[in-house]
């Protein structure tokens, strides 16, 4: 299995490279996929900045679904826990008040029955002509018809509040229960994104820290947003060079290389710089100078040996004997 260079190999290459300000220029590069998956470090709840827990091994040939990185959950755990209680208390609540909104509808309802079944009674005795009674009771049918009615209306308006107090639990037990749904769904979501996966099949490529010009590893901390390895296939390669701040107007859009990689016996090849950066960046672990990024663009099928995360020099070809 392919292993990319160790950073200390491309430390020396980078001093030997600019030791001397006659000796020819060369370029520190290495092979990288266009079409390569770049993992970032997620902005997840609870901090700005997160530890990674585990990477796998830089070199190691994944397939789609992998577990690439793993990060250190902090507190999303103890959150993630703690949101599923709330939501299933949530829903509790929330199906017990509607239940209690229900029964007092059911009640209202039974309420009306029986206001319905007194008002008919109450209806059908007074209609009893008044001289075919005393009229003490015909009084008293009429007294008993209006207090029918009465009783009748109150009835119905209180079994109509009692539905909309109904209608309002069940919109107030939704609203609760969406919004318990959604914080817990969005901090399953963050302890979900502290394990990534490959989605495509490729080699493990370790990022740079672009603060301190440094391999990330396990155990480092970074900002969110950072990215912290690719997953590279030789289906779209590049190369990606480093110019010292020294060489810089040598190295010009246009500029054809010589490239050749490191380990033995690979046949070099032809490339030509088809972007560079416009503003250096500092590189602690090769010198206090500057350099500039440059992307250069093989002019030939690579030889099957080149593979993403090899690291290459590269020479301008005027220069190659």
């Amino acid at each position: 299995m392919f292993k990319t260079k160790p950073i200390s190999t491309l430390v020396a290459v980078g001093c030997t490279a600019f030791s001397s300000v006659h000796a020819a220029p060369l370029l520190t590069g290495v092979i990288e996929d266009v079409a390569a998956q770049t993992i970032e470090m997620p902005s997840l709840p609870g901090g700005w900045q997160r530890r990674i827990e585990w990477m796998a091994d830089e070199g190691e040939e994944v397939a789609a679904g992998d577990l690439v990185v793993r990060l250190d959950p902090g507190t999303l755990i103890g959150e993630e826990e703690k949101a599923r209680s709330d939501l299933e208390k949530i829903r509790f609540t929330a199906t017990r008040s509607v239940d209690e909104a229900e029964l007092s509808v059911l009640d209202g309802e039974q309420d009306l029955s029986y206001a319905t079944m007194r008002q008919k009674v109450a209806a059908l005795d007074a209609t009893i002509p008044a001289e075919t009674i005393p009229r003490l009771d015909y009084d008293r049918y009429q007294l008993t018809l209006e207090t029918a009615n009465q009783m009748l209306a109150r009835t119905e308006q209180e079994l109509a509040n009692r539905r909309q107090k109904l209608r309002d639990a069940k919109a107030e037990a939704a609203l609760d229960i969406e919004q318990a749904e959604v914080e817990y769904q969005r901090i399953a979501d963050a302890l979900a994104a502290t394990e990534i996966r490959a989605e495509k099949g490729g080699f493990v490529i370790y990022a740079e820290n672009p603060f301190t010009g440094r391999k990330i590893f396990p155990g480092d901390t970074l900002y969110g947003g950072l990215q912290i390895v690719s997953i590279a296939s030789r289906e779209d390669l590049q190369v990606r060079f480093w110019i010292h701040e020294a060489d810089y107007l040598q190295f010009a859009q246009g500029k054809t290389l010589e490239v050749s990689a490191d380990a033995q016996g690979i046949p070099s090849f032809p490339a030509v710089i088809a972007w560079r950066s416009s503003q250096a960046l500092d590189k602690q672990d090769w010198s206090d100078s500057g350099y500039f990024e440059a992307y250069a663009e093989p002019m030939v099928a690579l030889p099957s040996e080149i593979m993403p995360g090899m690291s290459v020099l590269g020479v301008p070809s005027q220069e190659v004997e």
